[in-house]
């Protein structure tokens, strides 16, 4: 698969520092895309039939809603319920139907309808699934996102300023270390998997270990005899281990 590079983002990143760029970049971009989708931008066809067909998941309807672009959100909201309602309907008149046939099924086909019965549900609850986790933001966020980690690696590859930077960064949080193994995957040949690998993962280990030493010393601070003892970088670390595990910021 083909990505496009688009490095000054990358480069933002970077500079902005802390656990994981990809963090940044991933917490910027969702910010983005929020906005947008309250904006003008929703307003364009080709946008809106994708949001009617898909819409949005638990997490990104919260972050809209909370936007207080009420009336934005319930234009969308509506189009979106009315496609997925005909969809429904569909669903569960192939359901009713499968339920008012059983009843009239001789007891040589009862065997029978009960595996078409539940085959129909197994179907259906598969498709309810589908739709609580659909979502346009995300959709759009995965692909930006394998396009930023695709550049990450492409300047690795081939920029020696980019390289000392990486080499005294951080690393990554859990999530986008595998998301950046997918990639390298995906793009590049099996040696140059390995040389990445045998530079990505020892400054996850470094990381992992100075992550460990100051969450050590933000609780050895709760004992009274360090209270007067300065915490200086730990004290934040129980956030920035969270986010290294979980690849989400705590507020």
């Amino acid at each position: 698969m083909k990505y496009h590079i688009d490095t000054i983002p990358v480069w933002d990143a970077y500079h902005q520092g802390g656990e994981c760029p990809l963090c940044n970049l991933e917490n910027r971009i969702e910010a983005s895309y929020v906005e947008s989708f309250l904006g003008g931008s929703v307003m364009e066809p080709d946008t809106r039939i994708e949001v009617n067909k898909t819409g949005f998941c638990p997490h990104h309807f919260q972050l809209l809603y909370d936007a207080q672009n009420r009336l934005g959100l319930a234009l969308m909201t509506h189009t979106h319920l009315k496609e997925f309602m005909e969809k429904f309907q569909q669903r569960c008149n192939g359901i009713l139907k499968a339920s008012k046939a059983m009843g009239a099924f001789a007891l040589s086909n009862l065997i029978k309808g009960k595996k078409d019965m539940q085959q129909l549900t197994v179907q259906f609850e598969e498709w309810l699934n589908a739709q609580h986790h659909q979502c346009i933001i995300c959709n759009r966020m995965s692909d930006t996102m394998n396009r930023y980690a695709y550049t990450i690696l492409y300047l690795w590859d081939t920029d020696k300023e980019f390289k000392k930077i990486f080499e005294s960064s951080k690393g990554f949080c859990l999530k986008h270390l595998a998301l950046t193994i997918k990639i390298a995957r995906e793009t590049m040949p099996s040696n140059k998997q390995a040389l990445w690998l045998s530079d990505v993962i020892p400054l996850q280990i470094r990381s992992f270990h100075n992550l460990e030493q100051e969450l050590s010393q933000f609780i050895n601070k709760f004992d009274y005899r360090n209270q007067d003892k300065p915490l200086g970088s730990a004290k934040d670390s129980l956030a920035r281990t969270i986010q290294k595990l979980t690849g989400k910021f705590m507020d």
